[in-house]
């Protein structure tokens, strides 16, 4: 494959290396005035791609130099240098006392290239030259906008990549797929095809890495597949490349409050660049997951950055600064961590005044043995025989190794029993307490002494008292019912010998044959079951008893209200009319069914 950028580099360096050694001699302007146009070699009209010229036209050119230019000059000669191949094109003798004059010297272009045309004098030697260049007919790509390519980038340092585009028409009447190539020293790179369609326009673009110092030249051209496209679209470029920059970790802080390291980072000038900003315990085995570390972009000159480390990992650790993407070295740094640790001591004494005092004291201190700062607190004295909070103060900050002492006062009345009170301190981390004797001063001191708290006791004994008398009320409402008899008939449930009536309140009782006497749980009454007792002689019994009651009450619902304490009972209708005993106010009454009429 031929290498379009070459010839535009060899005639540079010909038409510079010529112009020095023509001008350095003679110190004199061109000789000849130029004019050139291209035709279509079909039809001889001027070309219609303008300035462009492609296989199959024909160049015409055409010069002219002035008699006094040419001095003693007797012949000249007109050269054609295409592809290392000299042809003569035209030569004559130079008529004296006339200009040399010349319009219609036809150029066929056959192939592409650069057609280099020189005019040369004799016997002086001298030498004017006009160059162009032919493209591939048919003609696909060609620049659009303005010519050469984008540089993206800079400023560029060793080990970059070098980034190029340019933008390109496809002018022809196919779809195709170029692509840009690039060449740098003994390295090359070529970009991604993209599709083109006819009257379209696309940017191609290509990456290389620029590996040397200073100013490298970089080649690059657009090709393709059989493609046509301009020899425009081929050239090269100097670009400067600075040294790599560097990353230095100046400083780390380690925040142990908060758990995380804060790492300076300097970045050298240059570009901005992608780091990671990370941690590992020097010894294996210090963190039991991943390390943490940090991603982000930074600026040239000095950055902090937070990096969070766990709470509980003490121990030297190593810093890295490393670079992502580019070529510069991993920046390292050690610092060893100490954990933060959390503890106060709290010690009370409790302070006697006197009984005459309305207000009794306790002193106490608080030291800090951590390596935190205890935030603003609160003590609390907690007089443990009730539970009661009996006094409180703030306590200010303290610091690492410091300590705070003062002074609790209390004027509640703890008695002339002796007791604990509990002092609670509160902060931001934790809580502490301990423990006081509370002694109050006796006036006589070899006095006999309980040997336990008596106000312990009383409330204990208290206590006691209540819920023995809640269980009995419990178990005689269990055990209590509202016991009715029926005039009508017999329970076929019951044996007739175990049935009674309480003598008392007149409810009916069973019992067994075994027992000789029997309690009423209603009334407490203990009863002794005649021997022989048959059902008629309780139903006169019951006759005579309801004969001889004068309250009566009645209702059209289950619920029935005592003719006495008007006390709510429950007495079902399908077994009035019965006689019933309210266990509140223990009277005897018969509940009746409430006349609906």
């Amino acid at each position: 494959m031929r290498r379009l950028w070459l010839g535009p580099a060899i005639l540079a360096t010909l038409l510079v290396v010529g112009s020095v050694s023509i001008y350095g001699q003679s110190n004199q302007p061109p000789i000849a005035q130029w004019d050139i146009e291209t035709r279509n070699g079909i039809t001889d009209e001027i070309s219609e791609n303008g300035s462009i010229t492609v296989i199959g036209d024909i160049v015409i050119v055409g010069f002219s130099v002035d008699q006094e230019n040419m001095e003693n000059d007797e012949r000249w000669e007109l050269w054609m240098k295409h592809d290392g191949i000299w042809t003569l094109l035209q030569n004559d003798e130079v008529s004296e006392g006339e200009n040399l004059e010349r319009t219609n010297v036809g150029i066929p272009i056959n192939s592409t290239g650069l057609f280099e045309i020189h005019l040369r004098l004799f016997p002086s030697s001298r030498t004017d030259s006009i160059d162009f260049r032919a493209d591939p007919n048919p003609l696909d790509l060609v620049p659009a906008g303005q010519l050469g390519v984008a540089l993206q980038g800079e400023p560029l340092h060793e080990g970059d990549f070098l980034t190029l585009s340019a933008l390109v028409h496809n002018r022809g009447d196919r779809t195709v797929s170029p692509y840009l190539k690039l060449i740098s020293g003994g390295d090359q790179s070529t970009g991604s095809p993209v599709v083109i369609k006819p009257g379209s326009s696309k940017e191609l673009e290509a990456s290389i890495n620029v590996d040397n110092t200073g100013l490298t030249t970089v080649h690059w051209a657009v090709i393709g597949d059989g493609i046509g496209v301009s020899h425009l679209l081929s050239d090269s470029i100097e670009v400067a490349v600075l040294p790599t920059q560097t990353l230095i970790i100046t400083s780390v802080i380690h925040d142990a409050e908060l758990d995380s390291l804060e790492v300076s980072v300097l970045l050298s000038e240059g570009r901005d660049r992608e780091l990671r900003i990370s941690a590992t315990p020097s010894i294996s085995g210090g963190f039991n997951t991943q390390s943490p570390q940090v991603i982000a972009s930074m600026m040239p000159g000095l950055q902090s950055f937070i990096l969070p480390v766990p709470g509980d990992y003490s121990g030297e650790m190593d810093v890295y600064a490393e670079p992502i993407g580019w070529s510069g070295e991993r920046a390292t740094e050690k610092i060893v961590l100490e954990p933060l640790l959390t503890d106060a001591n709290l010690i009370g004494e409790f302070i006697p005044i006197g009984n005459d005092s309305p207000f009794q004291a306790i002193s106490f201190t608080i030291k800090n043995t951590g390596t935190s700062t205890l935030n603003n607190g609160i003590i609390e004295a907690i007089w443990v025989v009730d539970g009661r909070i009996i006094s409180s103060k703030q306590v200010p900050e303290i610091i690492p190794s410091d300590e705070y002492s003062s002074t609790i006062t209390f004027s509640q009345f703890l008695g002339g029993t002796p007791g604990e009170i509990q002092l609670v301190y509160k902060s931001n981390l934790g809580t502490y307490t301990t423990t006081v004797q509370y002694t109050p001063e006796s006036e006589d001191d070899g006095g006999f002494e309980l040997p336990f708290q008596l106000q312990a006791a009383i409330i204990g004994s208290v206590m006691g008292v209540v819920v023995l008398l809640l269980t009995i009320l419990v178990m005689r409402t269990l055990n209590t019912e509202v016991t009715t008899t029926n005039f009508v008939g017999e329970d076929p449930k019951v044996p007739k010998d175990l049935t009674t009536k309480c003598s008392n309140c007149g409810l009916q009782l069973y019992h067994s044959k075994l027992e000789q006497n029997v309690r009423c749980p209603a009334c407490s009454t203990v009863n002794n079951p005649p021997t022989g007792q048959t059902t008629d002689t309780l139903n006169q019994k019951e006759n005579s008893i309801i004969k001889g009651t004068e309250l009566k009450a009645s209702s059209s619902s289950d619920i029935i209200s005592c003719p006495q304490c008007a006390q709510a009972l429950k007495v079902p209708l399908s077994r009035r009319p019965v006689m019933a005993r309210c266990p509140a106010c223990k009277c005897t009454f018969e509940a009746t069914v409430e006349d609906s009429a």
